[in-house]
């Protein structure tokens, strides 16, 4: 979406530049306002996800600077999936749904990691490797019905 605004702001504004200074001035504000939030995703925001005997372990800097984790046995079932709308797709950052108690956090990945918690609530973190996230709940959940 932001991609469509900058060849919007292009195609408007470049073959009127010409005419006077504070024009360019205007694109170039524009221009920046645009860019910012994608400078902000790259480089500010950083999302850490961990797993290991004890639970999964995540932070979402600057929304969450301590890591949270989520004990194994909170853990109901959990599935890997693709991300489906294109509303997944483009979505950036830490979101909670309060009525569906859903949050979501992501930063990069084509795919979710979707938890179902014992106390009702669904947790949706990003993840690239959704293979090897699957492989090691499974291993780790195997082991502690053991």
């Amino acid at each position: 979406m932001l991609i469509a605004l900058l060849i919007v702001e292009l195609l408007i504004f470049v073959p009127v530049l010409d005419e006077d200074e504070n024009n360019a001035l205007l694109l170039l504000l524009s221009l920046a306002a645009l860019l910012l939030p994608l400078i902000l995703i790259l480089f500010v925001f950083k999302f850490e996800l961990a797993i290991d005997e004890e639970g999964i372990h995540y932070r979402f800097i600057p929304k969450i600077i301590r890591w949270k984790t989520i004990a194994v046995g909170s853990i109901e079932s959990f599935q890997v999936k693709e991300k489906e709308s294109w509303f997944e797709k483009l979505h950036y950052g830490f979101h909670r749904n309060i009525f569906r108690n859903i949050i979501t956090i992501n930063i990069t990945g084509n795919k979710y990691l979707v938890l179902s918690l014992r106390g009702g609530g669904t947790l949706k973190l990003g993840t690239e490797n959704g293979d090897s996230v699957a492989y090691t709940l499974k291993k780790l959940l195997e082991a502690d019905h053991e």
